[in-house]
């Protein structure tokens, strides 16, 4: 008996499944009213194409001039002092510490003395208090290994920085 309900429970599942499947879509029923059928709009006139050309952008340009350069560390802007006494540069002065090459050293008696060749292939002597390098350097000393140059120039923050640099002497090569 219990089967005789089952069959007839799945037979009206399926017959329900198939009448809800027509090869026809079905459709809402649509309102029939008395509105009055809107004419078809007029046709405008096609603008012409030379009137709307689209407006030209401008075209850009990166200006560096006055900006620093994104790619130098902060740590190597340097910008030198300007309350220097208004002295005429030496050709010593148009060149960065690290560009100058030492030659050469001489130590004795006198005045200890160096010799540094410039980038532009002139080579020079330095004594104790000769100006050197494009932030106002000064020799202050000359040892057997190397000359000391202190340099005073602003940092990326605006302070003033006190330096120490030496221009080495270049290892040997070969034997």
């Amino acid at each position: 008996m219990t089967r005789w309900y089952l069959c007839l429970i799945c037979g009206v599942f399926i017959l329900a499944g198939l009448a809800g499947c027509s090869e026809e879509p079905s459709q809402p029923p649509q309102k029939q009213s008395a509105a009055v059928a809107t004419p078809p709009a007029k046709k405008l006139p096609a603008p012409d194409v030379k009137q709307q050309e689209a407006p030209k952008e401008a075209e850009f340009t990166y200006l560096s001039e006055g900006r620093r350069d994104p790619f130098v560390p902060l740590s190597k802007i340097r910008r030198p002092l300007e309350d220097a006494p208004p002295e005429p540069a030496t050709p010593l002065q148009s060149f960065d510490l690290n560009q100058f090459r030492l030659v050469g050293l001489i130590i004795g008696k006198g005045a200890a003395k160096a010799m540094v060749t410039a980038p532009d292939g002139k080579s020079y002597v330095l004594a104790k208090g000769v100006k050197i390098g494009k932030n106002h350097g000064v020799v202050i000393d000359i040892n057997s290994g190397a000359v000391v140059v202190k340099e005073k120039y602003y940092d990326f923050s605006g302070n003033v920085i006190e330096n120490l640099q030496e221009i080495t002497v270049p290892k040997r090569e070969g034997v």
